[in-house]
């Protein structure tokens, strides 16, 4: 069954465009009225929407998760929620793609598919129940919290990055400021965006803001004693989201281990040179959508079958791993954290435990 999954997951992904031209075709021949109301615009937004759901789709199966697929739909069903399209549009959309696939696979990828399409689809039968704000009233420094992302949202990254830096010079710890105000402001920021209450380009500016003013604190970041451990810590290609990958690497930094931060969208080729070159103790890898497990699988896939690199412990994080419980040993990876600290106790127990001083 695993070969056949496989196989599922390569056939959706590799036809992607194909499938989701035909599913978009079929879509707007049942639903005639919306091309009407939306026009040519709409079909293009609904096309790039049948393609997400395609890549969602095949790196859930990939990842033996159908959790992670009914994660995304439900997510998908909120956004839409908030743009006042009804769950019914979509369930429609994803019958199109079912049905196409259905055309388009052999009968033993189908079948598989079609377990995870039917899944889904169960999930748009229930009501959405929308996020609640990530700023809540009774966590620590929820007040700065509120104050920082107002400033944001009003533009004012000067006065946010005082706000931040006139706090930590008060005595607040970079850590603390990392954890409860910057995780939690960002989680908000994303969720604002979801319910069409931010557009993509806020949603930008707050995020640039937030890595400007945490290079802005990396002089307090640095100071920390050195140990003797190093880790590098990466976004894989396509994943343009290192905010929660930084702060781990700053978190690793402040307790003392050599960091080598290579950032966002990291080619697989250029994380193993790094590798080589720097023969670290830990690898940090960071995966914000469902898409981009199969780069963090085939990198540490290559890292399994390279004797120079079969030494080094690798940790994972991110959305999809907080979603699937396990994933993370599915795909090979040595470990997982769901935030920074976490992160930073998870990283010296496997260091510990590599070197017998567990």
């Amino acid at each position: 069954m695993g070969i056949v999954k496989k196989q599922t997951a390569e056939k959706i992904s590799d036809e992607e465009l194909d499938i989701a031209t035909a599913a978009t075709e079929l879509f707007f021949k049942q639903r005639p009225e919306l091309e009407a109301q939306y026009g040519k615009a709409g079909r293009t937004a609904s096309l790039q929407g049948v393609r997400d759901h395609l890549a969602h789709l095949s790196e859930a199966i990939l990842a033996s998760s159908q959790a992670l697929f009914k994660n995304y739909v439900a997510w998908a069903q909120e956004k839409l929620a908030a743009r006042n399209i009804p769950a019914s549009d979509l369930a429609v959309n994803l019958n199109c793609v079912k049905e196409i696939l259905a055309q388009r696979l052999p009968i033993e990828n189908y079948v598989i598919a079609a377990k995870y399409m039917n899944s889904a689809l169960l999930q748009l039968e229930k009501k959405v129940t929308r996020q609640s704000s990530y700023l809540e009233e009774d966590a620590p420094l929820s007040s700065l919290a509120s104050q920082y992302m107002n400033l944001l949202l009003e533009g004012d990254r000067g006065a946010a990055s005082k706000l931040i830096l006139d706090e930590v010079d008060a005595g607040t710890s970079v850590k603390a400021i990392y954890m409860h105000v910057f995780q939690p402001v960002q989680y908000e920021i994303g969720r604002l965006w979801q319910q069409d209450k931010l557009t993509i380009a806020q949603e930008h500016y707050c995020s640039a803001a937030t890595q400007l003013i945490m290079s802005q604190l990396y002089y307090k970041v640095v100071g920390s004693e050195k140990n003797h451990h190093k880790v590098v810590a990466a976004c894989v290609e396509g994943d343009m989201h290192e905010i929660g990958i930084r702060m781990v690497s700053d978190f690793l930094e402040m307790e003392g281990w050599h960091t080598y931060y290579l950032g966002a969208n990291m080619p697989k080729s250029s994380i193993i040179k790094t590798l080589h070159e720097q023969k670290p103790d830990l690898l940090l890898l960071s995966a914000t959508m469902t898409y981009h497990l199969h780069a963090i699988t085939e990198l540490i896939t290559a890292m399994h079958t390279d004797p120079d690199l079969q030494h080094i412990k690798v940790m994972v994080g991110g959305h999809p791993f907080n979603i699937a419980p396990g994933l993370w040993k599915e795909i090979g990876a040595d470990g997982y954290a769901n935030d920074a600290s976490d992160a930073l106790e998870q990283a010296n127990r496997l260091v510990s435990e590599a070197s017998g001083t567990a």
